[in-house]
């Protein structure tokens, strides 16, 4: 029935989702032609309150024209404001003729129009020009923004003026040389194509200084104002193959013969393979490669935004400053750039590129919505009708299947609770069950437990898919060899297997266990991932007299003996085994109920001149307060267990806080040594935690030294570089601890920043004889000879002192002269 339900909720669920995409596709269609048609924005509504005249110095035919007017239009009318055009055309009438015939024009437009003309906006320099040269017959008292000045000077002095402000173009052959530079380095011949008009010889001004610091370029100028047609061709044909050519500026040649972008351009193709740069919009479908240009759009929408503050805002025209931040835009021909090599990775990612091949998204991105919720809107109204005739088909099937399922599910139930998922074995609950269940407390049987060593590893460097497949072919290897053998095997834990053989007593030479540790001598194959393992194996066996949860308990301490004896190990469980377990329990009890309840306390064994016998200094030995075990015992459970830099932390504090007390009793202060483990590097804080409490106690870092062992000094990892570094620059002294017991290179010596060695006492105890004394001899004069002290540990006779001395030792430690000692004794001590 609930099986029919869902078909029935996923019917209507279809049918309802098919209607609700039918009539999104309808409505995004409905969008989609809408926006599709063009329609002009409606200003009827808005009132006229402002009458502007735009000032343009070129005519409507103007390549960013359109641009301009559009940024105007944007501002003006929705705030009230119309605007008349004025058009000087100086692109085909440059002369001074043309700007005294517009002159004439306009002085009787405008004192013959009716108009009263409220603001005043001009384009591009000529016109401004005008503007600032009229402005008393014709703007009087008028505010007048300018944008899309080439010429800096003439916009700083426009702008000095009280009625005048705008926008100032920078010109862009900066930018465009930048980027040319960028994307094609092998190109070395930089052509400027220029000519004598304002913008032109600005342009060449600009284009000169940028090229300053471009010492590996060839510059060539070529000034159509001076050159025949056939003159600047002639050119053109002899630039290098290197050569990039910059189209600036230019409208006209010797002969005042004026030439359109289109004549220029293709001239430049017909008689050049070099790409065509330009830093002014147009073009780049003629065969320009590309360049910035100004944004003409926004220059005049900032304009307008200027002036329609001024005439609408109450805003002051000497409120605004020269705007210098023009915004601008970086276009390039794609298909060129293909030709050229050029990628678009070396633009900036907000580059126009024109004729660059659409994505077929791109191409459908807005019908593609409507095809989306049609084709949905089908499949959901097909899926319906499929789940009806589904349901009604899957009805029949159910009822044949219901019986068989039922009874299949109790045996697959009650198998899945048995057996391990991942291996196939008997899980941990049941082998135990069958243990208690079919193994009598006097009967003869042995436990196995077996755990495959580093494992870990194998998940952590292959992963948990490949070992979960090594971990297969494990079980199929324990499988096979427990049913050769006579064995029930189950799957104890992660990777740890429990076997139970019936009727023997096993034990590490036993043919069955060498065979199961063999049975690890050939590699396990995941994919292409060989890998070898090992085993550690603990085995309990009957007692007749303790039962089977008992034993399988003494196997798990038998393997854990063997993990701490390393890999590879068999160990048959004895009751030592849980004396040793269960000290270790209380060793790490006593250490952690001293971590809640400060436990810790500090020995210190005096350090004595081995020339002088005077008190040098001490080390730091930690103690636990209320616990019988000595460091020997409760040391290895510390690192065992990842508590050696919570206790360093620990000691560094008892022990400066013990200097710090000593200081404010008056007493001389000695410098105590602290011992550093290698597994504190973990602890990458321990310095500056040293550095706080050094500060807080104010105490200074000669007083404290750090005791590093020569583990420390053969993993020289980052870590422990670091580590040195930072001790070194907070002023602590290092002493490399039990020389002598490790790899004892005195190579490691000569980059560490020890200051003094501490020779161990077991070299002590087996060279300080007759016959091997020079050994400790020389070992002590080697030292010296890399500029290091040497301390001598474990002393404990005078003649050993003695002898020492004569060696030159620098200090003596060892209980000849005292004991680790309490504070108190520590500071009172004297070695006379």
């Amino acid at each position: 029935m609930r099986k029919n339900n869902l078909f029935n909720f996923f019917r209507f669920a279809f049918a309802i989702t098919g209607i609700l995409c039918l009539f999104l596709a309808l409505s995004q269609l409905s969008y989609y032609i809408m926006n599709t048609r063009d329609q002009e924005p409606d200003h009827s509504t808005v009132e006229i309150r402002q009458n502007v005249l735009y000032l343009s110095s070129f005519d409507s035919m103007h390549a960013n024209y359109d641009e301009k007017k559009n940024g105007i239009e944007s501002v003006f009318y929705d705030n009230g404001i119309q605007f008349d055009i004025a058009f000087m055309d100086v692109k085909s009438f440059s002369g001074d003729s043309n700007v005294s015939s517009f002159y004439n024009f306009f002085s009787e437009r405008y004192n013959n129009n009716s108009a009263d003309y409220t603001g005043i906006i001009v384009s591009d320099d000529k016109a401004l020009q005008f503007a600032m040269d009229h402005q008393k017959e014709f703007f009087d008292g008028l505010p007048i923004v300018f944008f899309a000045i080439n010429n800096r000077e003439r916009a700083d002095t426009a702008e000095a003026n009280p009625y005048i402000t705008g926008v100032f173009e920078p010109d862009y052959i900066g930018d465009t040389i930048k980027y040319t530079v960028a994307t094609m380095p092998h190109r070395k011949t930089f052509v400027a194509l220029h000519d004598e008009s304002e913008a032109g010889l600005v342009d060449i001004d600009e284009f000169l200084a940028y090229t300053q610091d471009l010492p590996d370029y060839d510059i060539i100028e070529i000034n159509t104002a001076r050159l025949t047609m056939s003159e600047i061709i002639e050119e053109l044909k002899k630039l290098p193959d290197d050569s990039v050519v910059f189209y600036m500026a230019c409208y006209n040649d010797a002969t005042g013969h004026k030439y359109s972008l289109l004549d220029l351009t293709n001239t430049i193709k017909e008689y050049t393979d070099a790409p065509i740069m330009r830093n002014y919009v147009g073009g780049r479908e003629m065969g320009i490669l590309g360049g910035t240009y100004m944004n003409a759009f926004d220059q005049a929408k900032q304009a307008a935004i200027i002036l329609n503050d001024i005439l609408n805002n109450n805003k002051k025209i000497t409120d605004y400053d020269l705007m210098t931040d023009a915004a601008s835009i970086t276009c390039f021909n794609y298909s060129l750039m293909k030709k050229y090599g050029i990628s678009e990775k070396l633009l900036p990612e907000d580059t126009v590129y024109i004729n660059k091949p659409m994505s077929l998204y791109e191409t459908y991105k807005d019908i593609l919505p409507i095809a989306v919720f049609i084709m949905l809107s089908l499949l959901s109204l097909v899926g319906s009708i499929s789940f009806a005739f589904i349901n009604e088909k899957n009805h029949v099937k159910d009822l044949e299947r219901s019986k068989t399922e039922i009874e299949n599910s109790k045996f697959l139930l009650q198998y899945q609770a048995e057996h391990d998922e991942l291996l196939d074995l008997l899980n941990r609950r049941s082998i135990v069950n069958y243990l208690q269940e079919n193994v009598k407390s006097n009967s003869k049987y042995s436990i196995i437990l077996l755990d495959i060593d580093g494992f870990k590893d194998v998940n952590e460097n292959y992963g948990h898919v490949t070992g979960d497949l090594i971990l297969n072919d494990i079980a199929d290897r324990l499988k096979y060899f427990s049913d050769s053998h006579d064995l029930i095997i189950g799957r104890y834990g992660g990777d740890e297997f429990i076997m139970l053989k019936c009727g023997s007593w096993l034990d590490k030479d036993s043919e069955i266990v060498k065979d199961l540790v063999d049975l690890f001598s050939k590699p396990f194959v995941a994919g292409e991932v060989n890998i070898l393992l090992s085993i550690s194996v603990g085995i309990s066996h009957s007692d007749n007299s303790s039962d089977s949860q008992e034993h399988i308990i003494n196997s798990e301490i038998a393997l854990y003996e063997a993990k701490a004896n390393g890999k590879n190990i068999v160990c048959v469980y004895a009751d030592e085994m849980k004396q040793k377990l269960s000290e270790e329990s209380n060793i790490k009890n006593a250490f952690l109920n001293a971590f809640d309840h400060d436990g810790f306390y500090m020995k210190y064994q005096p350090k004595v001149s081995a020339k002088t016998r005077e008190l040098i200094g001490f080390e730091a030995l930690v103690r636990l307060k209320d616990a019988p075990f000595g460091p020997g015992q409760f040391i290895p459970i510390a690192e065992k267990n990842g508590w050696t830099s919570k206790l360093g932390r620990i000691i560094t504090e008892i022990v400066i806080k013990q200097i710090a007390k000593w200081k404010s009793e008056g007493r001389t202060i000695y410098p105590v040594s602290i011992n550093y483990s290698s597994r504190q590097l973990n602890d990458t804080g321990y310095v500056e935690f040293l550095e706080s409490l050094l500060e807080k106690y104010g105490i200074e870092p000669k007083y404290i030294e750090i005791e590093i062992t020569e583990s420390l000094l053969v993993e020289k990892t980052d870590v422990s570089e670091k580590l040195f570094a930072d001790l070194k620059r907070l002023g602590i002294s290092l002493l490399l601890d039990d020389f002598g017991t490790g790899y004892s290179s005195l190579a490691y010596l000569t980059y560490v920043p020890v200051e003094n060695v501490k020779l161990d006492k077991s070299l002590v105890d087996s060279y300080l004889v007759d016959g091997k004394d020079a050994f400790i001899k020389d070992v002590i004069q080697l030292v010296h000879d890399i500029g290091k002290l040497i301390t001598i540990e474990g002393v404990e006779e005078e003649w050993q002192f003695e002898r020492l001395r004569e060696f030159n030792a620098d200090m003596i430690q060892g209980y000849f002269f005292s004991e680790p000692l309490d504070p108190d004794e520590a500071i009172n001590y004297s070695a006379d």
